[in-house]
């Protein structure tokens, strides 16, 4: 990150095109992890642990929503993920009905960001369903309801369907504020509207005046009204005017330090923008600033981002692991019933023959009937280590599938080195000679993303395979791990970086060490593992 800002200040310099005010101080991932910490998140923090210590889950509750959406706001995507999921278990627990549809309407913020428009709907309405219960008996009004509204309507207006959006806007504004703000969020949604319906006059005339009243109650939202703006002029082709906007968003996102996950969007937009006005290095280093935070914020090799390919659906585990002590107990209950059968039977043998015998058929019926029962969650269980099967293959193919990307980006890489170890044999320059170690530094990052992402699918692999071939070495294991993947020769060799004959070596010495005979199956043998 640090070579490409050097890089993005240089050209800067060599421009002539472009100005200092066409490049102010950008927004980094180093600059949102070192405003991530402060004394306020930290206070939050130590408050909800002395509650949940006390077990005061009440306070406890609306406190974690809270930092959720501060953690959000900050673009810790993680941690708000596991706020929002830890208040919705706890909320499920004590029946506290409105603090679960908040947290409903959070998780659906989350994954709209992730593009996972069905689990944000389903969030959505959720917590909808739950207000719109909870007005009906009394227990909230409907100025509750405001918001859920009003999330329905950002998530139609992404999907496109503007008469849904609207809607949900009208039911927004049906729901009366004494605030004199009441509807400001509203009409700039309605604005944003507008600018997909091509109506640029209208959107216009309907933003511009309220950022007098967006400075005095929300100055944050600035970000988004700042963005707004933007798109509408970039839509009207006035491109000097979006660049003033965009710039505007940035600097409001770096002053409040919220509404972060907007920053890469106005990035690129603001890339295009600066290209149409022919200013090639603003353009470049706004790209180069925006992609690196679009890959840190949402991709899945970002180390904040290593929750999404856990499976850690933390809600779903709680349900599943209260569903095991349920069956658990279950079946104790059934042994013992079982045992208390047995002796009223050698009671009722010992008094009367005849009720004994009619004792010692009912027990086999009852037997025969337990029998069933733990047949049967036998049989569940072992449907749910298939389904876990399932979810582990799904796991490897994708898995597999980003290895693939890898091997793709390492070969485009390694053409582009040889081309500038090249260059560099021809013009001895620094620059390409710091370059091409930075490409053999991302080769390196490339396995080790790979190799973490490989253990967290496969969790005991590695542990298996030591135990039972102690002998194997560490470049053996990796040969294993692509084995199990079901890499060619060629593939495997592309990754690790040798010749397709040594990797073909690498197989046959592994065949080996595992001391199998020539018609066994190398993949097979792995799998059993």
């Amino acid at each position: 990150m640090i070579f490409l800002l050097a890089i993005g200040c240089r050209s800067a310099q060599s421009s002539s095109s472009t100005t200092a005010s066409d490049l102010p101080l950008l927004i980094t991932p180093i600059f949102i992890q070192s405003q991530m910490g402060d004394s306020t998140t930290t206070q939050q923090e130590n408050q909800i642990r002395e509650w949940l210590k006390k077990g005061d889950t009440l306070q406890a509750i609306p406190a974690l929503n809270k930092l959720a959406m501060r953690y959000s706001n900050r673009v810790d995507y993680s941690q708000a993920y596991d706020c929002y999921w830890q208040a919705l278990l706890l909320a499920e627990q004590v029946g506290d009905k409105r603090t679960q549809a908040d947290s409903y309407n959070g998780l659906g913020i989350l994954y709209s960001l992730y593009e996972r428009r069905d689990a944000a709907l389903d969030s959505y309405l959720q917590s909808l369903t739950i207000n719109k219960r909870l007005l009906a008996t009394g227990e909230i009004d409907s100025l509750k309801l405001r918001d859920n509204y009003f999330a329905l309507a950002i998530h139609f207006r992404y999907q496109n369907e503007v008469s849904l959006a609207n809607a949900y806007l009208d039911s927004c504004e049906s729901i009366p504020l004494k605030s004199p703000y009441a509807n400001t969020l509203v009409k700039a949604e309605r604005a944003y509207l507008l600018i997909q319906s091509h109506h640029y006059p209208e959107a216009e005339a309907l933003l511009l005046p309220l950022q007098a009243e967006l400075t005095d109650f929300l100055p944050s939202y600035l970000v988004i009204y700042h963005s707004l703006l933007g798109d509408l002029y970039v839509a009207w082709e006035a491109f000097a005017k979006a660049q003033t906007h965009y710039q505007l968003a940035l600097n409001s996102a770096k002053t409040h330090l919220a509404h972060l996950n907007f920053v890469p969007d106005t990035y690129f937009k603001l890339s295009k923008v600066m290209t149409v006005l022919q200013k090639p290095t603003a353009a470049n280093t706004y790209m180069q600033t925006a992609y690196a935070l679009d890959q840190w914020l949402y991709s899945a090799k970002s180390p904040n981002n290593h929750f999404l390919l856990e499976i850690k659906d933390k809600y779903r585990e709680e349900q599943e692991r209260q569903a095991q002590i349920i069956q658990e107990q279950r079946l104790r209950q059934l042994e013992q019933e079982e045992y208390i059968w047995i002796l009223k039977t050698v009671v009722l043998v010992v008094t009367l023959v005849l009720v004994g015998f009619a004792a010692i058929v009912w027990t086999r019926k009852i037997r025969r009937k337990h029998k069933l029962e733990r047949t049967a969650l036998h049989l569940r269980q072992q449907q749910e280590q298939e389904k876990n099967q399932a979810i582990l293959e799904v796991k490897n193919k994708e898995l597999t599938n980003t290895t693939l990307q890898i091997i793709a980006k390492d070969e485009l890489l390694s053409e582009v080195k040889t081309q500038l170890t090249t260059l560099q044999k021809e013009g001895h320059s620094p620059e390409i000679r710091k370059l091409i170690q930075t490409i053999q530094l991302n080769k390196d990052q490339s396995w080790l993303a790979f190799e973490k992402q490989f253990a967290a699918v496969n969790n005991d692999f590695f542990d298996k395979l030591r135990a039972q071939f102690p002998e194997l070495k560490p470049y053996d294991h990796k040969i294993c791990a692509l084995i199990k993947l079901d890499f060619s020769g060629k593939e495997m060799a592309q990754l690790l970086g040798i010749s397709a004959e040594s990797a073909n070596t690498s197989r046959y010495r592994l065949r080996k060490r595992l001391g199998l005979e020539k018609g066994d199956n190398l993949k097979e043998f792995i799998d059993k593992v």
